[in-house]
């Protein structure tokens, strides 16, 4: 099995956890965008308040972006604006797959429709696709 067959299963096996059983919590500490990817130039998912507590799923390398979920809502914020320092936390490393995560939380969104341009992008090195392709993306 090729080692990127053997990532792939990972994220995907990581995807079928159950979220508490690996989560933290925290707060946001300002109003904060909850984003599809980690990166600032993926569509919003949704807003939320200063002080909303979230369930922390796992973090990038690094810890730069956390996914996070709140009830029905699961999406990705920088962790600079949440509670708690994660990296001190047992916050979990993740990676994110635009076509695993996206096809497991965001089928019916509006933006599920640029799948296909989002899945070239959403590589580690996180280069975000050409603006003539982004549509409506939420900055």
């Amino acid at each position: 099995m090729s080692p990127a067959l053997v990532r792939r299963c990972l994220v995907a096996l990581s995807l079928l956890l159950p979220v508490p059983a690996l989560a933290q919590f925290a707060f946001t500490t300002q109003a904060v965008n909850v984003r599809a990817g980690p990166d600032r130039a993926f569509p919003m998912v949704t807003w939320l308040p200063t002080g909303t507590r979230v369930t922390v799923a796992g973090c990038t390398e690094g810890w730069h972006w956390c996914d996070v979920v709140l009830g029905r809502s699961r999406g990705w914020v920088h962790s600079r604006y949440l509670s708690n320092d994660v990296r001190s936390r047992a916050v979990p490393i993740v990676t994110f797959s635009v076509a695993t995560y996206w096809d497991t939380h965001y089928r019916g969104r509006p933006w599920y429709a640029d799948r296909s341009v989002w899945v070239d992008w959403g590589t580690p090195s996180f280069q975000p696709p050409p603006t003539r392709d982004r549509g409506t993306v939420a900055r």
